[in-house]
């Protein structure tokens, strides 16, 4: 865990140097209708109770706050025990500035989780010793059934480039009238032109995972860890990017992980995203009504490379299930469990109706009633797509799963919270996070 413990170390410099600055970052949502003094902080624990195979009856809290880091920023913490004894710890900063620039910011993300029982979708089950688990045709009970934790940690550099909208030194100022935005202060969508419109930005993204399960029946150890880096250039051209009512998206990522820790392996892995966005305007019953459509795409060029371990054993350099071209769970595929699919590609298609009513009830629900919900969302969404062991497009775009499903989201402390429902042709799942999947 060596590699852990530097990544620890780094992280807690980080966050020291972040708490020190209070300068605001590369964006500002002034709320026009609220009168809020910018030095102040604010936030509430939210008590919630679900239930899943995994962790059973769970009881779980999630706070959500802002400006106790700085005075811009969000901070999501979440904590769930399950009477299967599986537990989860979760912690999210966004927007943090770094003190000595202008246009340099970072998000944060850490969890650790303890599962008692968690089906994986990886190699070793007995009964399918000829079919490789998470590919596009395996069966839906190639898993193996498993117990142990998973620590997941990452940091999110961004540069903003003087170019179009990003001209201007930061922060850009968003205007909004009852969480909704104000389109003379939007950030783009004036046309496809990075020099004229919309941001571009350069990410460095540092991440580390590691995923370390028991088989229950096999008592085989199944061991994912990862460290690395992730390289990605944005180009943000929609109106604003908490909530994108017209414009585009487009971004290109190289992650690699350089074989840093023990127990990993050197691997590639490049994925492209186009997300397009069409403000459908208002209508008597609705304040928004927005149709977004998403294409994403990923290959693994290091795939079938690989090398000899100490113990002459044979390591391919391919990224563990839940990086590289992976489908289910939160993003992509959402009526299949995480990580049910992955392969050396993949390519998914996304469409989503978002309709904004005028009717808004939640200020009037005792847990919630003292947070600014300034508006809600109906989402109804379809999801295609598939993964391959080579990129062929004529075979990515055969025998396709498909997820289908609706979910309600809103605004909390200027983030977007979502609860997703999605049903596929193996069942059904329930995706909890926060900010849109595109």
């Amino acid at each position: 865990m060596t590699g852990w413990v530097r990544l620890s170390k780094f992280s807690l410099l980080i966050t020291s140097l972040l708490v020190s600055g209070t300068a605001l970052a590369v964006n500002y949502n002034d709320e026009l209708t609220r009168d809020v003094d910018v030095g102040t902080s604010s936030g509430q624990f939210i008590p919630y109770a679900f239930y899943n195979a995994s962790t059973g009856f769970a009881v779980a809290t999630v706070f959500l706050g802002k400006g106790y880091v700085q005075p811009q920023v969000v901070t999501v913490a979440n904590a769930f025990v399950g009477t299967s004894g599986s537990y989860n710890l979760f912690l999210a900063n966004t927007d943090m500035k770094i003190p000595w620039s202008d246009r340099l910011y970072v998000d944060q993300v850490a969890m650790y989780s303890n599962w008692d029982q968690v089906d994986t979708y990886q190699n070793g089950n007995p009964r399918f010793p000829f079919e490789r688990a998470g590919s596009n045709n395996s069966s839906d009970k190639n898993y193996v059934e498993a117990e142990g934790d998973d620590i997941f940690l990452h940091l999110n550099f961004k540069y903003l480039l003087p170019l179009g909208d990003g001209r201007k030194t930061p922060p850009h100022t968003f205007n909004l009238t009852n969480g909704i935005l104000e389109q003379e202060t939007a950030a783009g969508g004036r046309g496809w032109n990075p020099l004229e419109s919309g941001r571009t930005l350069l990410e460095l993204r540092p991440f580390y995972r590691d995923q370390n399960f028991t088989g229950k029946d096999n008592n085989t150890d199944y061991l994912n860890q990862t460290s690395g880096l992730k390289f990605t250039l944005e180009y943000d051209n929609t109106d604003w990017y908490n909530n994108p009512t017209h414009g585009s998206n487009q971004r290109l990522t190289f992650a690699k992980d350089f074989g840093w820790l023990d127990k990993s392996v050197e691997w590639t892995a490049v994925s492209f995203r186009h997300s397009q966005y069409w403000n459908l305007g208002s209508s008597e019953k609705a304040k928004q009504r927005v149709l977004a459509f998403d294409v994403w795409t990923s290959h693994s060029p290091s795939w079938n490379n690989s090398t000899g371990d100490n113990n002459g054993r044979e390591r391919f350099h391919r990224p563990p299930l839940f990086e590289g071209s992976t489908l289910g769970g939160l993003e992509r595929q959402r009526g299949y469990p995480t990580s049910r699919y992955h392969d050396r590609s993949a390519i998914n298609y996304t469409v989503e109706y978002r309709y904004m009513p005028r009717w808004n009830p939640l200020g009037n629900i005792p847990l919630i009633s003292k947070l600014y919900i300034p508006w809600w969302q109906w989402v109804g969404f379809v999801e295609v797509g598939r993964v391959n062991d080579q990129y062929d497009l004529a075979q990515l775009h055969s025998s396709m799963k498909t997820s289908v499903g609706g979910g309600v989201r809103a605004l909390v402390y200027e983030l977007v919270i979502r609860v997703d429902v999605a049903v596929s042709e193996e069942g059904g799942e329930v995706q909890m996070f926060f900010n849109h999947p595109f």
